[in-house]
């Protein structure tokens, strides 16, 4: 376990990396990167405020990791800048960017002790023996592993290894912490209470972070802001909350979580007409009437009641398959005036009262505010 309270107060705080001016932490304008014929990125503007936890979401083969590698220096950009807190620094070489940096695999030395490990973050820093003996001491507290110091990597558990990783890149206090995927190969039980830890400590030292994922739960749980990345563009940045209920493409509104897609046509500003009806929407995204659209809606945010007790613009629909999972069920119901099957979840509670099983007749509800329509063009 991390502990955080007793290990942070030690610590040396992250560099100030903004000015009265409000610079941010990191400002990043038209930068691009190809690898001979394939262009890995193409454009990317984008600003980190300082202390901000910012992950950057998407598919493997996205560019997310070619941009976080372009920002420590590790494969330069083609074109464009990079400016840390103003500082120019789009050519400098790794060790003169001020950065900490965990990668997937951690990459601990296998022939040095934790502590050792540790230490080798502070390569360069001018501190005494005795100073540079009480920071490894502090730095392996903060992450609870004070009592492992000796060990060496391969007797540490994955979580353990992680958090070695971690220590050692935070050793020199630097002013921005790059994680590239750091629980992707850790357990599904250790990764999530690893990644509710690291989320606590980077709100404790105030670094300004960006960790590489392609984990949407991870992105949502843990980000102040995500960046949704897809074949080397940014598609959104948003809070968690905007890019889950605002997506600003078909793209991200499919990457994050569950969501039903319907072809429709555009009858008015604030409504469509698909199959044999016509459905408001609160949200239509660059539409004119006469549009084809494609109509976005999450399995949770559709209403189901039985025959008698649906809305009055409630349309039928039968149950073809149910699929339990967990805290929710998910419903396969195919609703003729649409002319498409759509996934649909309710509760449990839902489940009981309406006595569902796979044959019976639904009523479902599609609120205007809950869909989204984005033009196909």
């Amino acid at each position: 376990m991390l502990n955080v309270p007793d290990g942070i107060a030690k610590l040396s705080p992250p560099k100030p990396m903004t000015d009265d001016g409000g610079t941010p932490a990191l400002r990043i304008r038209g930068l691009s990167k190809s690898f001979g014929g394939f262009m890995a990125l193409e454009g990317i503007d984008l600003d980190i405020e300082q202390g901000e936890f910012v992950c950057f979401l998407g598919p493997s083969g996205c560019g997310k990791t070619t941009l976080l590698r372009a920002i420590a220096g590790l494969d330069p950009q083609n074109r464009g800048t990079i400016h840390q807190g103003g500082r120019d620094i789009s050519r400098l070489p790794v060790t003169r960017r001020d950065f900490g940096i965990v990668f997937q695999s951690y990459a601990l030395f296998p022939n040095l002790t934790v502590e050792r490990n540790v230490a080798y973050g502070l390569h360069g820093a001018r501190l005494s023996r005795e100073q540079r003996k009480a920071r490894v001491g502090e730095l392996l507290a903060m992450v609870g592993l004070e009592s492992q110091a000796a060990k060496y990597p391969a007797q540490l558990s994955g979580g353990q290894q992680q958090r070695v990783a971690l220590a050692r890149a935070l050793a020199p206090s630097p002013g921005l912490l790059l994680l590239d995927e750091p629980l992707s190969a850790l357990d599904a039980q250790v990764r999530l209470h690893l990644r509710d830890q690291l989320r606590r400590l980077q709100r404790c030292l105030g670094v300004t972070t960006i960790m590489v994922t392609h984990d949407q739960d991870e992105a949502l749980a843990t980000a102040d802001q995500i960046v949704v990345m897809n074949q080397g563009v940014i598609e959104q940045v948003g809070t968690p909350e905007e890019v889950f209920e605002r997506p600003a493409s078909p793209f991200v509104a499919g990457f994050l979580g569950d969501m039903n897609f319907i072809p429709a046509v555009a009858a008015s500003r604030n409504s469509v007409s698909v199959g044999t009806t016509q459905l408001d929407v609160a949200d239509m995204k660059d539409v004119s009437p006469g549009d084809e659209v494609k109509l976005c809606i999450r399995p949770a945010d559709i209403v189901v009641e039985g025959p008698s007790g649906g809305p009055p613009t409630g349309l039928e629909a039968v149950v073809e398959t149910i699929s339990f999972r967990g805290n929710f069920y998910r419903l396969s119901v195919n609703c003729h005036r649409i002319g498409q099957g759509l996934d649909v979840e309710i509760t449990r509670g839902a489940w009981e009262r309406l006595a569902i099983d796979a044959g019976s007749v639904v009523i479902i509800g599609m609120p205007a505010s809950k869909l989204i329509a984005f033009n196909v063009a």
